[in-house]
């Protein structure tokens, strides 16, 4: 046997060893992936989305530059989403909530806005509001707005600050759960 086909062989072996090494890691890679959550079932750049509630009316449109949805769980992480919530059954007013980052659940009923949250109505059935928080929590269906941090909420002539907000935006109830100062701004 020449040195030739010993030194063939041995690069053969070798050559298998890594293709099986590479291989094996592949699926651990792929474990791991799913472990932690998987991938995004589909991506979203640059988008506008309308969001329908059980009777067909529209609960909220999304639009924003980036969405990923989760297929195990069917949520959707949002970059810098910015959401116009209509009135509902013509009561109350629209808004318009932006954040830096948003969470959608699995049947569009809770959405989770985080850092640099504004919420903004338009002020069609009286004054307009401005709430700004690092989180806040809308539940579009139930007319529900919760928000378990530090709060301001800019009204003419007046601005509330708080930790802890319950808000029913069809009655424009807003609750602050504790620190709550006011202050009159002419």
């Amino acid at each position: 046997m020449s040195w030739r086909t010993i030194v063939s062989a041995v690069l053969l072996v070798i050559a298998l060893a890594s293709g099986w090494a590479l291989w094996s890691d592949r699926e651990e890679q792929v474990e791991r992936t799913v472990a932690a959550g998987g991938r995004s079932d589909y991506v979203l750049h640059d988008f506008e989305m309308v969001a329908l509630d059980a009777n067909g009316n529209e609960s909220f449109t999304l639009r924003a530059p980036k969405l990923e949805r989760d297929p195990a769980d069917e949520t959707m992480e949002i970059v810098t989403p910015l959401f116009l919530i209509p009135p509902r059954e013509g009561s109350g007013d629209a808004w318009q909530v932006t954040a830096e980052h948003g969470w959608v659940s699995a049947n569009g009923d809770e959405l989770r806005l985080r850092d640099a949250v504004k919420a903004e109505s338009d002020g069609s059935t009286g004054a307009p509001v401005v709430v700004r928080t690092e989180q806040l929590n809308v539940f579009p269906e139930a007319d529900r707005v919760a928000s378990p941090v530090a709060v301001s909420i800019d009204r003419p002539g007046s601005i509330l600050r708080g930790v802890g907000l319950e808000v029913s935006l069809a009655s424009k109830q807003y609750t602050l759960q504790s620190e709550v100062t006011s202050r009159y701004v002419p």
